[in-house]
């Protein structure tokens, strides 16, 4: 079974006059609204790291977790949120890891982005409407 949130899923799995009849149908001209969060990180030593270490465990929690290698950058989707804990990144590769360390490999994000502390969040909340707007991680 193909996950949902796979790179593949939905439309972008179809080429050709299906994916032009999907892509310009009555369903597909409605905005919908979503749960997903999407994150594109550049490949780097540090950056595989989080992805074994600390990404695809997450999948435990959150089967809804897709993670693709794209090449020259992850592309990671989830239903809800993904936080990465970059004081855990650092215990995790023995050095100093902040928040900015991480933040010059992101390369797109989709949801709404946020740094807490030593914590990059991506979630689908309205934060500030829905939730609070966190101080501090």
């Amino acid at each position: 079974m193909t996950n949902s949130n796979a790179y593949n899923a939905g439309t972008n799995g179809k080429e050709g006059q299906s994916f032009i009849d999907e892509f310009l149908s009555k369903e597909n001209s409605v905005i919908h609204s979503s749960d997903a969060v999407v994150l594109a990180m550049m490949k780097t030593e540090e950056i595989d790291v989080i992805i074994d270490e600390m990404i695809k465990p997450m999948l435990v929690d959150n089967p809804t977790i897709a993670i693709e290698d794209r090449g020259g950058y992850w592309w990671i989707k989830a239903t809800g949120k993904i936080v990465i804990d970059c004081d855990e990144a650092a215990e995790i590769l023995g050095k100093r890891y902040t928040v900015y360390d991480l933040l010059v490999n992101v390369s797109t994000t989709i949801g709404r982005a946020m740094t807490v502390g030593n914590q990059f969040i991506i979630t689908t909340e309205l934060v500030g409407l829905e939730s609070a707007v966190p101080t501090s991680a």
